[in-house]
C-alpha cells in the first residue's frame, strides 16, 4: 500500500497570504513617506509571523493521509440544541460588541474603537473568576495602540465627531 502525503489546507492559506501581503508591500513602496508607514509595517510583520508559521509546519513532520482515514467513528462529535445556542448567542454578543464600538468611535474617535472593543471582549467572553485581570489587560492594549499611533506614527486617533 503506498501512502501518499498531503500538504495541509492551512499551509496553502498561509501561502497565499504570504504572497498577498507581499504584494501589498511592495505596492506600499510607491507611497508618499507619512502614509507607507502604516501598511508596511502591518506588511512586514505579518510576512515575519507567516514566515514562522509555514517554517514550522514545513519542518513538522507529515501525516500520511492513510493514518487520517483510519480513524474510526468514535472521533465524531453530536451537536446538541444548547450547545448551537449557545455558540449563537456568543456570535450575536461579540457581532454586538463590534457594532457598538465602532458606533462609539463614530462619537469618541478609534480610542474609544479600541477600549470598548477590548473591554466588552473581556467583559462578555472571559471565565468570571478573570474579568477583572481582563479588563486591565484590555485597558493597557489600548494605552499600548494610542501611545504607538498617536505618538510614534502621528495617526489622529482621537478625531471624531466630539472633537
Amino acid at each position: 500500500m503506498m501512502k501518499e502525503k498531503f500538504i495541509r489546507t492551512e499551509a496553502l492559506f498561509k501561502l497565499a497570504l504570504l504572497a498577498f501581503f507581499g504584494v501589498l508591500y511592495l505596492l506600499s513602496i510607491s507611497y508618499p513617506d507619512k502614509s507607507r508607514q502604516f501598511p508596511q509595517l502591518i506588511a512586514v510583520f505579518t510576512l515575519i509571523i507567516l514566515s514562522i508559521s509555514l517554517f514550522i509546519d514545513f519542518t513538522q513532520r507529515r501525516t500520511d493521509a492513510g493514518e487520517i482515514s483510519e480513524v474510526d467513528d468514535t472521533e465524531l462529535k453530536v451537536i446538541d440544541k444548547e450547545t448551537k445556542r449557545a455558540r449563537k448567542k456568543r456570535f450575536w454578543q461579540a457581532w454586538g460588541v463590534i457594532l457598538f464600538s465602532v458606533a462609539i468611535g463614530f462619537i469618541g474617535g478609534f480610542l474609544f474603537t479600541a477600549l470598548f472593543l477590548f473591554v466588552g471582549s473581556a467583559l462578555l467572553f472571559g471565565e468570571r473568576k478573570n474579568v477583572f485581570k481582563n479588563s486591565v489587560i484590555a485597558v493597557f492594549i489600548t494605552i499600548f495602540v494610542y501611545i504607538l499611533f498617536q505618538w510614534v506614527m502621528k495617526v489622529p486617533l482621537l478625531e471624531s465627531i466630539l472633537w
